[in-house]
């Protein structure tokens, strides 16, 4: 269909505009932020699970192994290893369910707060004064902060720290009894290594983070890459429900851009990829991945939008390179192709490569500057 299609639902489709991030925000979103968070295989997270397993089974041996006298009398052996096999349970159920779906972050949050209450559960069920649970706030730390960055590290801290209050709260008249000189630089080693901790991580996810973004971004426009985008693209794919898996695939090339190359040299070409690149990025949500395709080209990938709303975007995304064109006195348009996952493919690359052969046939229908519908098996 031409550029003249007439699209219904324009307003119920359109975008607000809060919704929109501009080409600076776009831009400055670091990685990790950049529409997508940080994913862990099935693989990375399977060791987790087992180090959790391996310390249940260390838990039920320590219990065991003493009897009554390695357990406090408000509790007994019997229910401190119903306790420790409903965790082992737990953490096998979870242990399925990251296999089957790897990128879950409500369930790493909620592992690691069930791992602070295990061994929260450990210290005050533990007869010992100096019970090895301790160190296993320590584990959660470490292990969370240097898996998942910062945000889960203050969490770890936060709630290790509450822990152990809670400890001290409950059982202070046995702590009271062995305070120590050796207890008080216990602590203060203790804090050293988890301040130490949080300052290496800081720094490895610094420089994770600048080589995520140098790995994915376009340094020209800002944008993503064509690999950063194919990659999140099927991420989206595989961890969306089939039934919410449409997104539409807008392919955008420049009309005229050798031309400006020949006639006004490379450094204008450079200027118009980055004024084309901002503007693009000025009309889409959040959520939309953008991403200088190759040369001249952008891809667009609208997920949950439909045709119309797509339409809607097509033509926004025009009118902005155009007013970007004729506001800096450069000669030069778009054309777009357009289609939808999964109306003309049954996987991106299938919906790409037809998306691709429309724009061409826009060239050829319209000439320069318009917008035109993959065909049906195309």
């Amino acid at each position: 269909m031409g550029d003249d299609r007439s699209t219904t639902g324009r307003h119920r489709h359109g975008r607000r505009q809060a919704d929109r991030r501009t080409g600076r925000d776009r831009r400055a979103a670091g990685p990790g932020r950049h529409g997508v968070e940080r994913r862990h295989s099935w693989e990375e997270q399977r060791t987790q699970y087992w180090t959790r397993l391996l310390f249940c089974g260390l838990a039920l041996l320590y219990f065991n192994f003493g009897g009554d006298a390695q357990v406090r009398a408000w509790t007994g052996v019997p229910a401190v290893t119903g306790f420790f096999v409903a965790y082992g349970l737990q953490v096998l159920f979870f242990m399925g369910h990251a296999a089957r779906v790897p990128h879950a972050p409500w369930r790493q949050r909620l592992t690691m707060w069930i791992d602070i209450g295990a061994a929260t559960f450990a210290v005050l069920a533990d007869a010992t004064v100096t019970s090895p649970g301790f160190l296993v706030f320590l584990m959660v730390i470490l292990g969370n902060g240097m898996r998942y960055g910062l945000r889960f590290f203050g969490e770890a801290v936060a709630g290790s720290l509450g822990a152990a209050l809670l400890i001290v709260g409950l059982r202070l008249h046995d702590y009271a009894s062995v305070f120590s000189v050796s207890a008080i630089f216990f602590l203060v080693f203790f804090t050293i290594v988890v301040l130490y901790s949080y300052s290496l991580t800081a720094k490895i996810e610094r420089t994770r983070d600048k080589l995520a973004f140098e790995r994915n971004v376009d340094a020209l426009t800002g944008l993503l890459n064509r690999r950063a985008l194919i990659e999140r693209a099927t991420h989206f794919i595989h961890g969306t429900p089939v039934q919410q898996r449409e997104f539409v695939v807008l392919f955008a090339d420049l009309d005229g851009f050798k031309n400006v190359n020949d006639t006004h040299g490379h450094h204008v070409g450079d200027r118009v990829l980055a004024g084309v690149g901002s503007r693009i990025a000025a009309v889409v949500r959040a959520e939309d991945l953008v991403a200088r395709y190759g040369g001249d080209e952008f891809l667009l990938i609208l997920p949950h939008a439909s045709a119309a709303g797509g339409e809607t975007v097509a033509r926004r995304v025009r009118q902005a390179i155009n007013a970007w064109a004729e506001a800096n006195e450069v000669d030069f348009s778009v054309s777009i192709g357009m289609g939808r996952y999964p109306d003309h493919g049954s996987d991106l690359e299938t919906v790409i490569a037809s998306v691709d052969k429309a724009m061409y046939r826009s060239k050829l229908v319209h000439g320069r500057g318009g917008i035109l519908h993959a065909e049906a098996g195309s």
